[in-house]
């Protein structure tokens, strides 16, 4: 279990994500963790934070947390873009704008749609990166 506001984070980003039900069920890469890539398709997660701003002028006044959770959706090469696309559109869907986490105290909101972005093709596999934006304020 977290301690920070930050890892907090980081868990309520990574619980929203291991929700998403996919049919067939993709594996997940997370950060840090070991990860052997499967031949078949899978998740690579990234946590990204972003400069915390202080809101207010006093030492313990609130912060704002900010950044991206980049979910790339990878496939194999050879099948084309359109099943890698349709799956960082799933991604998108779980992750809409306006989507709210809680956990320990601390209260998260996707605050944009997220974004599909274009496929990045490999000699082996296709990479559909899916950018979502979150904030907090604690």
């Amino acid at each position: 279990m977290a301690a920070t506001v930050e890892a907090t984070i980081a868990e309520l980003l990574f619980a929203r994500l291991a929700a998403l039900v996919l049919d067939p069920v993709l594996p997940v890469a997370y950060p840090g963790l070991a990860f052997t890539a499967p031949a078949g398709p899978y998740l690579r997660v990234d946590f990204i934070p972003n400069r915390t701003d202080n809101i207010g002028l006093a030492n313990d006044a609130s912060a704002r947390h900010q950044g991206i959770l980049q979910v790339m959706a990878i496939h194999p090469v050879g099948q084309g873009v359109i099943k890698a696309t349709n799956t960082g559109g799933l991604v998108t869907a779980h992750f809409a704008k306006g989507t709210i986490l809680y956990g320990s105290g601390v209260k998260l909101k996707i605050y944009a749609k997220p974004s599909v972005g274009g496929p990045i093709i490999e000699p082996d596999k296709i990479n559909v990166p899916v950018t979502i934006l979150w904030r907090s304020f604690n």
